[in-house]
């Protein structure tokens, strides 16, 4: 799940600048929005003051919705983070007559539903409030583990998990990004990384519990555990947003809710714009591929398909601080500074420990999968995000590309794809903030 860079934040950066880089935010297609998930249509809801959202961001209430939606992205964007522990078992148990990519498929329409509906569900949260939309999720999202403990065929997986499952998993996701992206201006770095930690949690529980609950309790039991575990974690989460409609109708003046769900994707007439979603659209396939993989690639190189759960949470550990920390800085320094230093470090390490090492060499596997872990979680929590109906097809294709590739190619072959890919997408996020600036070197301009 992706948050759209803070357009006000920005533009208030570059205008300390030169008038010419604030015009130059106009044409990236951010400009005026307070630009989340759920704000699609630029024009369904006019900019707050900055006082006003100062002032909210001060309250205990205002933390307490961060709180809620840290909870929410645990077992949603969590799991989503950890699917290799389903995707590797069904390969290995009830799914093993199948291939790795037809497998795939299952996890790859779980996964694009889940980020393509987020351009009607945004919207609708725009108008009905997180109160109606998050409870609903939240127990169809539950429902979905229950349902696929009882799953046998391939087809009962592709309805529960990849149709079922992706429309609760997008109502929850949608609503714990949007309260934080409405609340919160100044200190959006800051929030949307507490936020998005949630996520890295829960790349970091599910491997460890799953690893020990299939061999000891079976299938069964593992999803019903899943399944206490995320209404546990979300009926607190919706609990925690019961106070977003009273602070944010103080934050607005008591300006009135939009009034349309319409979709507007002018902000793609901005090159800017779609070479950030073409960067995007490189990160988010690998970053699947890899959080899907990586226990199947884990056996692929003598390893065991355990060891693969342990990578798992490594990268969730190591991504727990990629999502606060870049954040934190990039409030100061700019976003997509940060960004694209993080990603020179993360190319640099995946072309000198991935390709030649990684598929052979159990230390330089792991050393990798802490540093793509910090790495890759930055690039969730500081990306700008409206582009979900694009990137959402990378989410689609991605499981079962890589596993295909996985299978006729071998690990080392998918390693040097995942790099090219990253550095492609880095080239492209370049590209954007030159013509952001109106120049290609100036590391000094906040951005």
């Amino acid at each position: 799940m992706k948050v759209m860079a803070d357009s006000t934040q920005q533009e208030q950066s570059v205008q300390r600048n030169s008038s010419q880089e604030n015009t130059n935010w106009a044409a990236f297609g951010l400009d005026p929005i307070t630009a989340t998930v759920s704000n699609i249509n630029p024009d369904a809801e006019a900019q707050p003051e900055a006082d006003s959202r100062q002032d909210v961001e001060k309250t205990v209430s205002a933390w307490i919705c961060v709180l809620g939606s840290f909870l929410a992205l645990i077992p949603t964007f969590g799991f989503m983070n950890s699917l290799g522990t389903v995707q590797t078992y069904l390969s290995m148990n009830q799914l093993h007559d199948y291939s790795e990519g037809e497998v795939g498929w299952i996890s790859g329409l779980f996964l694009f539903l889940s980020l393509i509906l987020n351009v009607q569900v945004g919207p609708m949260v725009d108008v009905h409030g997180p109160n109606i939309i998050g409870p609903v999720g939240a127990v169809l999202y539950v429902a979905m583990f229950l349902l696929m403990a009882e799953c046998r065929n391939y087809w009962h997986f592709m309805l529960c998990l990849g149709v079922f499952g992706s429309i609760g998993a997008a109502m929850t996701m949608v609503v714990a990004i949007a309260i934080v992206g409405k609340l919160f201006v100044r200190k959006r770095g800051l929030a949307m990384g507490i936020t998005l930690a949630g996520s890295s949690i829960g790349a970091v529980i599910f491997p460890i519990i799953l690893r020990s609950t299939y061999p000891n309790l079976g299938w069964q039991w593992s999803m019903r555990i899943m399944a206490f575990i995320s209404a546990g974690l979300l009926l607190p989460a919706i609990l925690c947003f019961t106070t977003f409609n009273k602070i944010y109708k103080s934050s607005t003046n008591g300006q009135p809710s939009p009034k349309s769900s319409t979709l507007n994707l002018t902000a793609f007439q901005s090159p800017a714009f779609c070479f950030v979603t073409a960067g995007i659209f490189m990160f988010e396939f690998v970053i699947f591929s890899i959080s899907g993989l990586l226990p199947s690639i884990s056996t692929r190189v003598g390893f065991t398909a355990e060891n693969g759960y342990t990578l798992l949470s490594i990268v969730g550990a190591a991504s727990t601080f990629g999502r606060v920390i870049p954040g934190i800085i990039g409030d100061k320094y700019g976003h997509f500074n940060v960004l694209l230093a993080t990603l020179v470090f993360t190319i640099i390490f995946m072309g000198a420990l991935l390709v030649p090492f990684g598929t052979k060499s159990a230390t330089a596997l792991y050393a990798w999968s802490a540093i793509w872990g910090f790495g890759s979680g930055s690039f969730l929590s500081i990306t700008p995000g409206m582009m979900n109906f694009v990137t959402a097809f990378a989410l689609l294709i991605a499981l079962p590309t890589s596993g295909a590739m996985l299978e006729n190619m071998g690990p080392q072959a998918l390693a040097g794809l995942f790099t090219g890919m990253t550095a492609v997408g880095g080239a492209c996020y370049f590209a954007a903030r030159a013509l952001l600036i109106g120049k290609w070197l100036s590391p000094t301009t906040v951005i």
